[in-house]
């Protein structure tokens, strides 16, 4: 049974942002592990390589009529919405032994993964 994050952290969320900057290199290293390894399931592996894939491709949802500052965001918005779904999943589907087992960072992998959901709550009661 996977552990649920705990909230409220006593960390600041640029704080927490700067500790999960820290984290992509383990990230990402956990994710070529994932994907080299025989024992991930399939469907976790597709979503790796697939979100990969659509980071690296050059299409992008181009708003070209969005010229003021905060409408350009928007360009980048389904990247970002893609790279938290692609870590929720992994982070769902995977069993935890073997996301133990491939990460290497000094924050354990549930440090971290609080640290996302702290994100992901303080972006929720933004909007």
């Amino acid at each position: 049974m996977k552990e649920q994050p705990s909230y409220p952290l006593s960390i600041s969320t640029k704080e927490a942002l700067k500790e999960i900057a820290r984290g992509v290199p383990a990230l990402l290293k956990l994710f070529y592990r994932l994907l080299r390894d025989t024992r991930t399931p399939r469907g976790v592996k597709w979503w790796i390589g697939g979100s990969a894939l659509y980071l690296i491709l050059p299409f992008n949802l181009k708003f070209r009529k969005l010229k003021t500052f905060p409408l350009q965001l928007l360009n980048y918005v389904d990247d970002v919405l893609l790279i938290f779904h692609t870590v929720q999943r992994v982070m769902r589907d995977t069993p935890t032994e073997l996301l133990e087992e491939h990460w290497e960072h000094e924050r354990s992998l549930g440090e971290w993964r609080d640290l996302l959901f702290k994100i992901k709550i303080d972006l929720q009661n933004i909007f």
